[in-house]
């Protein structure tokens, strides 16, 4: 057995994971065609480069640029759903994730298409058994500063 082989046959717990930072490149670009959302990146290669953080500010801007796009209910369970079919390939057993309902109300996305769309993906990937063996958390990460 390999190193690598090892390592993805292992439980694993992904703890403080905010939803909108799990995108990957080529379905930030898909969710933007489908909402006409233009993203600052030229192409998947560049959004791959930017989430190559050098600080905090780094990885910000390409946080918001990537929400940005989150725009309907289907565009939250498409994310989570992308993100628990990640989880189940890398053995992840318990998740700890995190949604920022004020990035998206203050866009005018309501907390109830935020909400839908992140729960029908759990309760999907609950019922086709990603979580027979794992658990995971919902907790919303509301900003003091920002009214929801």
């Amino acid at each position: 057995m390999t190193v690598h082989t090892l390592i993805r046959a292992l439980p694993k717990a992904e703890l403080h994971v905010h939803i909108e930072g799990t995108f990957e490149p080529e379905l930030m670009f898909a969710i933007a065609g489908r909402n006409g959302v233009s993203i600052p990146y030229a192409d998947v290669e560049a959004v791959r480069r930017a989430y190559d953080f050098h600080n905090l500010q780094s990885f910000l801007d390409i946080y918001y640029a990537a929400a940005a796009v989150l725009l309907h209910e289907q565009d939250f369970y498409d994310l989570t759903t992308a993100y628990f079919t990640r989880c189940r390939e890398d053995n992840v057993a318990h998740t700890e994730i995190f949604f920022d309902p004020q990035t998206h109300t203050a866009r005018g996305v309501s907390f109830e298409t935020v909400i839908n769309g992140i729960t029908r993906a759990r309760l999907e990937a609950q019922e086709m058994g990603h979580f027979q063996q794992a658990d995971y958390v919902f907790p919303a990460a509301f900003e003091r500063r920002i009214r929801v």
